[in-house]
C-alpha cells in the first residue's frame, strides 16, 4: 500500500496534461500505474458519490482542470465524510486555497501549474 505521501510526489513528478478533464485523468492513471499504486478509477463511494480515483489505502484523488472553487471544496467535503475515504488528493490548474484537511481527513494540492515550471 502506498502512503498517501508517496502518491502526492508520484504526481507532482509526473507530466500531467491538463487540455481537458479527461486528459488529466488519463495522466493520473499512467502516473499512478507507473508508481505502481493499486486503485480504482471513477469509484463509488456513496449513492451519487464517485471519485476519480481510489487507492488501496483509502486515498481519495480527485481532478478538476476548471472548477468554482466553492464547488470543488463541496464535493471534497462530501467525499471527506465517507469513512472509505482515509485523505484526499486534489489535482487541478485552478489556484484554490485550501485547508491541510477536511472533516479531520488530510487534504493535498498537486498542482498542474506548478509541474509545468
Amino acid at each position: 500500500m502506498t502512503s498517501v505521501h508517496s502518491t502526492v510526489q508520484i504526481l507532482r513528478r509526473a507530466r500531467l496534461r491538463s487540455s481537458t478533464e479527461a486528459a488529466l485523468q488519463t495522466s493520473i492513471e499512467t502516473a499512478l500505474t507507473a508508481g505502481d499504486v493499486e486503485f480504482e478509477r471513477e469509484a463509488r463511494l456513496a449513492p451519487g458519490e464517485r471519485i476519480d480515483f481510489l487507492t488501496t489505502g483509502g486515498i481519495g484523488i480527485e481532478a478538476k482542470t476548471r472548477a468554482s472553487r466553492r464547488a470543488v471544496f463541496r464535493q471534497l467535503e462530501r467525499y471527506a465524510a465517507i469513512d472509505t475515504i482515509s485523505s484526499l488528493i486534489l489535482v487541478t490548474g485552478t489556484a484554490i486555497g485550501l485547508p491541510e484537511s477536511i472533516n479531520g481527513k488530510p487534504l493535498f494540492l498537486v498542482s498542474l501549474g506548478r509541474g509545468a515550471l
